[in-house]
């Protein structure tokens, strides 16, 4: 049976004198002192799901720590693995006994089961022991957006449509081994529709591309006949042996993802191709693999693949508040959302909010008025006093640069803690690794400050 954590350990190895040892050692007095932790690790036993016969496996507190190692030093699953192997202070950290080694797949099993609302629970200790400790009032606060990339490839019609007929094919293929060659009957264009995108990429002028384009769409469609045919096969198809009906499943599986993914890509293909129409960004597919991926157009700058992020963060730095947005929502619409987390965190509004320019209206500054918000700007509006509300001009001032830290803190989150591009794959394992970026750069900042306080 699962634990929460484990009181009584081995013989553990020594503490290394280091910098990031450390670091983690607070980390660990922060977590031991953080209010209603009991609570946050039922959560995380929940998520993981609980055996009662066989190993109880990890605890729900070693699966936190693995997490916030694995964004505090922005590793894969990988190289996680490798470092708790190897790393004594990681080991350390972790309360791994002698000889106790962990794997890849071990790690990626428990730390992608928590869910992104353990890790904001988890978040919310963090701001009760900022509060408790006078570290952070939430007095003081500054909001932006940033974008967070999924990982996808620069998504064109072609490599879209190549992208359905491999993964269809390889799915039709595994399913012939298991049912026979005489009941899973269809053509493998792989191939071919490689040599296509080859074409298609290296193609100049669109008279060029274009009998290419129309070539590749009918090698799509008759893909997408062959695998619904195979799909109405396997659905009727009985095995005995325990290997081929698991591998079976798994086909079904996933050709009941991809066979709609396949279709709606070839039918934003045939209009942007042959009916020259303009797909709006809300309903373009820009992944097979990630179809929850938006298209973010900020400003005159690169198109970003990936999600709009919300980031407040108080006079200490600390993230009071990150959330990921559905779509590519205007600034000005997130205020009221902003307010309503910071007062169900602290009880009541902040005396003092910054924002970016996308952020100003009359009417949000009106609401944060009537809220009790003393003082408030918004960079780059032009005309303070319609959209400000501020009892001086060097109020203003210092306004404008204190939001301009938030600048900084993003960047912090994107270098160190890998919040530029998210690898996990779905939404849930998206927001759930945003969120647990968030809580490790929040320890992070906490364990520095209390090492700074000692020296």
């Amino acid at each position: 049976m699962r634990l929460m954590r484990k009181i009584q350990l081995a013989l553990m190895p020594v503490k290394i004198e280091f910098d990031r040892s450390d670091e983690l050692d607070e980390i660990e007095r922060i977590l031991e002192a953080l209010p209603g932790m009991r609570k946050v690790y039922r959560r995380v036993l929940a998520d993981l799901g609980e055996s009662s016969t066989g190993p109880g496996g990890l605890t729900a507190e070693q699966v936190v720590k693995l997490g916030v190692l694995r964004k505090r030093h922005d590793m894969t699953y990988r190289e996680l693995a490798h470092a708790t192997s190897d790393s004594l202070s990681m080991r350390r950290f972790l309360g791994l006994t002698l000889g106790q080694v962990l794997s890849k797949s071990c790690i990626h099993e428990n730390v992608k089961r928590v869910k992104d609302a353990t890790w904001v629970l988890l978040n919310d200790r963090l701001k009760e022991y900022a509060l408790r400790e006078g570290i952070e009032d939430g007095e003081i606060v500054r909001a932006d957006t940033t974008t967070t990339e999924t990982n996808i490839h620069f998504p064109t019609d072609a490599s879209l449509l190549n992208d359905a007929i491999r993964i269809l094919c390889r799915c039709m293929r595994e399913a012939q081994s298991v049912v026979g060659k005489k009941r899973v009957v269809y053509i493998d264009h792989r191939r071919r529709s490689k040599k296509k995108l080859y074409r298609i990429n290296n193609s100049r002028g669109e008279s060029a591309r274009h009998p290419e384009y129309l070539e590749l769409m009918r090698i799509t469609k008759k893909t997408l006949q062959d695998a619904s045919e195979v799909l109405s096969v396997l659905k009727t198809t009985l095995v005995t042996s325990a290997e081929d009906v698991v591998r079976l499943t798994r086909c079904k599986k996933e050709l009941e993802t991809y066979i709609p993914s396949g279709k709606k890509a070839l039918e934003q293909a045939r209009r942007r191709i042959v009916h020259k129409e303009k797909v709006p960004a809300v309903e373009k597919l820009v992944s097979l693999f990630e179809p929850h991926t938006d298209v973010i157009v900020k400003g005159q700058r690169d198109v970003v693949f990936g999600h709009k992020v919300s980031i407040v963060t108080g006079a200490s730095g600390l993230l009071l508040s990150v959330s990921v947005l559905d779509g590519n929502p205007a600034d000005s619409n997130l205020v009221p959302k902003i307010l309503d987390a910071h007062k169900a965190s602290f009880g009541e509004a902040p005396k003092a909010m910054a924002f970016d320019g996308g952020f100003a209206s009359t009417a949000n500054r009106d609401l944060l008025k009537d809220e009790g918000v003393k003082e408030l700007t918004f960079s780059k509006n032009g005309n303070m006093t319609l959209k400000s509300l501020v009892s001086s001009r060097a109020m203003h001032r210092w306004l404008m640069k204190f939001r301009a830290g938030i600048e900084g803190c993003i960047s912090f989150l994107k270098r160190v803690f890998g919040f530029d591009r998210i690898y996990d794959k779905g939404l849930s394992s998206f927001k759930a690794a945003v969120q647990c970026a968030t809580v490790a750069c929040n320890l992070t900042l906490l364990a520095r400050f209390r090492i700074a306080a000692r020296t």
